[in-house]
């Protein structure tokens, strides 16, 4: 490597936040990276991919010399900006406790600024890179662990275990009251506000069910660039959205074990604002206006995003796409950006999902059928709400499926028309867990019903009362028609509202044709025995038996 460019040989290197993405456009010799670089060092000189052993209390033990390649600066881009790059399988070391470790090699400019240690122009850059990484991997294993990279397992439908995942969603971030000094480092020093993250990490790094646990779905508002209500929210574009993302991703987040092999996030409201929606405007294209933060906050969730789309083909900012894991079947729906202008006079048409989406769901379920499958959306399927089950223009004023009835009722019908059975959805933004049954049948009584699931996670973090769903909001047991395909009338039945309050996250288990779900309290958290409580809910599934 040429390093005669480079205006300093005085160098440091540190590990930056790095994760394994997962891509169906794998050719099982690469590996697909994200790395986030830290803005405040500045652009890296080059990359140094160390093969090491690890171990938890002695961190890392080189195994041989550093894999380098000079660093690219992205165009367009900024230090604080994502990258995605390709690195040979090869690289990774074969065994259970070895991996690869990233670490980006910057001009130490603070050495220089102190008399005597500017080194002479005679001395060779690669050994003071060299040394510069050995100084690295003294540092405490906690700073380390968030940057190495495993060999990924094989993700078979057989393998053993089976499925096992956690579904959260909104974070609110740690205000100037109740932040965690030192949780960065240590999980066990987080206050309140990260307390659930911290049972989270705890949960994941402790018991052999933690350990199960390969799937974390984020249900949206993973940041708030809204956090303030609009009083001392930032407008700018970094300020208001990128931080936010480095800051959470930097965060206790960063301890995640290497089991928890795969992170699916999708925005909802407060990535935009509270309860984003676009208004009916002629002048504007399409005839919705999205609003002046629309176009960013939908920009910064697509370049801080977990995962690589399915396909590497996949249209710049569709959020919405479909993956496999663990034998099961995912669709990720984005019920935020695709929604369509509300009015009284277009309450009848208006759209949660537009057309491309609503397609592909209904092939996805017609190509999935007789296995585990999710649908994860930021907004609650079913319970309706009270208000809009008994006055229908006040579907107006919910932020859930039921306030775009049109997209209730053309997805129920679907799930009818296709016989769909136990199809489970997932959602996170009502700030309360809980979970509901539902069965869908022709008033006519032909075909057999059709059964679903509704599980709702409550925040990590929901602070403020007011934004936390009261039960007695929820229609919950009700029973309900509407018009369904081919001209049929439709009911639904709605089971009662399983509640379960306070801040936490949800485990669910997939075992052969049981669904198994547990809600996580810090009353009763999961990581404080070895094997979990008695199940908040087991859902059998016989068409999956």
């Amino acid at each position: 490597m040429d390093l005669r460019r480079f205006e300093s040989k005085t160098f440091c290197a540190f590990p930056p936040l790095t994760r394994l993405e997962r891509a169906a456009a794998d050719d099982g010799a690469h590996l697909h990276v994200l790395t986030q670089l830290r803005p405040e060092l500045g652009w890296p000189r080059c990359w140094a991919w160390l093969p090491v052993r690890w171990s938890d209390a002695q961190g890392a033990q080189a195994l041989g010399p550093a894999h380098r390649l000079p660093f690219v600066r992205p165009e367009p881009g900024d230090p604080g900006t994502p990258l995605r790059s390709e690195l040979p399988l090869a690289w990774v070391p074969d065994a259970p406790d070895a991996g690869l470790l990233c670490l980006l090699v910057y001009a130490d400019l603070r050495a220089q600024s102190h008399e005597g240690h500017l080194e002479p122009d005679d001395v060779d850059a690669d050994a003071a890179i060299a040394r510069s990484l050995a100084e690295a991997l003294a540092v405490p294993a906690l700073e380390l662990r968030h940057a190495l990279l495993r060999r990924p397992g094989v993700d078979t439908a057989g393998e053993a275990g089976g499925l096992s995942l956690v579904l959260a969603a909104c974070q609110y971030p740690p205000g100037l009251l109740d932040r965690s000094p030192g949780a960065e480092q240590d999980p066990s020093l987080a206050s309140p506000a990260e307390a659930s993250l911290a049972r989270l990490l705890a949960f994941t790094r402790g018991p052999a069910a933690g350990a199960e646990v390969s799937l974390l779905l984020l249900a949206g508002d993973q940041v708030y660039a809204d956090a303030s209500g609009g009083f001392f929210d930032p407008v700018n574009s970094v300020e208001r959205h990128g931080k936010p993302y480095q800051h959470f991703k930097a965060g206790l987040m960063r301890h995640l074990p290497p089991s928890l092999e795969r992170i699916v996030h999708m925005p909802d409201d407060h990535e935009i604002q509270d309860n984003w929606e676009p208004v009916a405007n002629p002048a504007s294209p399409g005839g919705r206006d999205a609003g002046r933060f629309f176009k960013r906050a939908t920009q910064a969730a697509w370049t801080h995003r977990w995962d690589a789309a399915p396909t590497r083909r996949a249209p710049h900012g569709l959020f919405w796409h479909i993956f496999d894991w663990r034998g099961a079947a995912f669709f990720m729906a984005d019920s935020r950006t695709e929604r369509g202008p509300r009015r009284v006079d277009l309450l009848a048409e208006a759209q949660l999902l537009e057309r491309p989406q609503r397609e592909a769901l209904s092939a996805w379920l017609a190509a999935t059928q007789g296995r585990p499958r999710f649908v994860l959306s930021g907004s609650l399927l079913l319970p309706r709400r009270r208000s809009s089950a008994e006055h229908p223009a006040s579907a107006l004023r919910s932020d859930a499926w039921d306030g775009y009835p049109a997209t209730l009722h053309w997805l129920l019908g679907e799930l009818w028309a296709q016989q769909a059975q136990d199809v489970v959805f997932l959602s996170g933004d009502e700030h309360r867990s809980g979970h509901v049954s539902a069965r869908i049948e022709a008033v006519s009584d032909e075909p057999a019903p059709v059964r679903l699931h509704s599980i709702h996670s409550s925040g990590l973090y929901a602070p403020w009362p007011f934004a936390v769903t009261n039960p007695e909001d929820f229609a919950a047991p009700e029973s309900f028609t509407f018009p369904g395909p081919g001209g049929q009338v439709l009911r639904c039945t709605v089971s009662a509202w399983a509640d379960f309050p306070g801040d936490g996250f949800a485990l669910l288990r997939q075992r052969g044709g049981r669904l198994e779900l547990w809600f996580d309290r810090a009353r009763r958290p999961l990581h404080e025995a070895v094997e979990l409580p008695a199940a908040d809910g087991v859902f059998d599934l016989a068409s999956l038996a």
